[in-house]
């Protein structure tokens, strides 16, 4: 017969390493996936930081130039060329203003959400020329308006509606790119706060353009499909 000695004070011993060893595990595990999460935001917040620095650098240098332009003016030692000059800096200085206020109420919109309808958003489309006949640069905006910034992902369709001599018509990205057509089907994104999608467009010689439809859908159990239309508009001349 084997004696086999009861020692309960060292099975509850190992019982509590055990307990302690998933406590442990469980708290780098959290920790982990807030650093990642953490590591996200402070990329944008840092863009926002320096778009907040150029913003105030431009009002600087505004206020010089005015400062230098009042003292010409009082000197009499401005003449009509350096003015216009002067004039065009200044303009040119409150457009980048502009630019920079318009950014970082885009930052504070995907990084503070205070609307009622949250989740997937197409927030802009800018279409300029490329200086070629015919052919067309765009970039899409896709922004995420949520409280807890999960990835979320799906595809976009991209249409252009217009008129062939009196007939109208709707041409799909397929048929206004030289790219792979199966590619084009759906344009894929994958984000967490935003996304820009850029491309090009070869517009069939006769076919004037009116609005672009833009459809984008995201998957999963609380997938969207939204569509939004833009009138054909050029920017950057």
């Amino acid at each position: 017969m084997v004696v086999v000695p009861h020692r309960p004070l060292y099975k509850a011993w190992i019982f509590c390493l055990f307990l302690v060893a998933m406590v442990a595990f469980s708290l780098l595990t959290y920790e982990y996936g807030m650093n990642q999460g953490l590591e996200t935001k402070v990329e944008v917040l840092k863009e926002k930081e320096e778009i907040q620095t150029q913003l105030e650098d431009s009002r600087r240098q505004m206020t010089e130039m005015r400062q230098e332009l009042a003292d010409l003016k009082l000197g009499g030692e401005i003449d009509t060329r350096a003015n216009e000059e002067v004039r065009q800096t200044v303009e040119g200085l409150q457009d980048q203003i502009a630019g920079f206020r318009e950014e970082i109420r885009f930052y504070k919109g995907v990084m503070l959400p205070n609307v009622e309808e949250k989740g997937l958003r197409i927030e802009r489309l800018n279409v300029e020329n490329t200086g070629e006949p015919n052919k067309y640069k765009y970039s899409l905006l896709l922004t995420q308006v949520v409280d807890k910034h999960d990835f979320v992902q799906g595809g976009v369709e991209i249409a252009l509606l217009g008129s062939e001599g009196s007939s109208e018509k709707q041409l799909a990205l397929s048929e206004l790119s030289e790219m792979n057509e199966e590619k084009l089907a759906r344009i894929r994104f994958r984000f967490r706060y935003f996304q820009n999608i850029d491309g090009e467009l070869s517009v069939p010689v006769g076919f004037k353009p009116r609005e672009i439809m833009i459809i984008a859908k995201s998957s999963g159990r609380n997938g969207q499909r939204l569509e939004k239309k833009f009138a054909w508009q050029l920017n950057g001349g």
